[in-house]
């Protein structure tokens, strides 16, 4: 099934706010430029990238790689995660239904669209992380 592209582009992003949960982190300083770099890095290695065309459109047309990580804030239609970057960090929140319980990743993989794993979020978000801390 196609993917349109708004939807390519809040999977992305809500897939990795999912990775970086996975590895223990819901904030990040809001550095810019490094999170541009690390991301544009990560993304160009992942394994799952050619399920996105258009977030790789996006990127090759020169959108900023932290606004492909957090394009999918409060307002955006995500079943489960959302970004806030309204400040000196950028977050990761959880939508009020997981509200008091644990995430279950497994359940939010699979309700983002392209079909990826939460291992391969994970992926994506530790190969970020690693570039991002450098």
């Amino acid at each position: 099934m196609k993917i349109s592209p708004s939807r390519q582009r809040n999977a992305v992003s809500e897939g990795m706010a999912l990775g970086l949960l996975l590895c223990d982190r819901s904030m990040l300083p809001f550095e810019k430029w490094r999170v541009d770099l690390a991301f544009e890095g990560a993304w160009r290695g992942w394994a799952y990238r050619e399920r996105f065309s258009q977030v790789n459109t996006d990127i090759r047309n020169g959108l900023d790689g932290v606004w492909a990580m957090t394009r999918a804030t409060q307002n955006k239609q995500t079943f489960n995660l959302y970004w806030d970057t309204s400040g000196a960090e950028v977050a990761v929140y959880a939508r009020p239904q997981w509200a008091g319980e644990e995430i279950d990743e497994d359940v939010i993989a699979e309700s983002i669209d392209g079909g990826v794993p939460a291992s391969g979020w994970q992926a994506l978000a530790e190969d970020f992380l690693v570039r991002f801390t450098r």
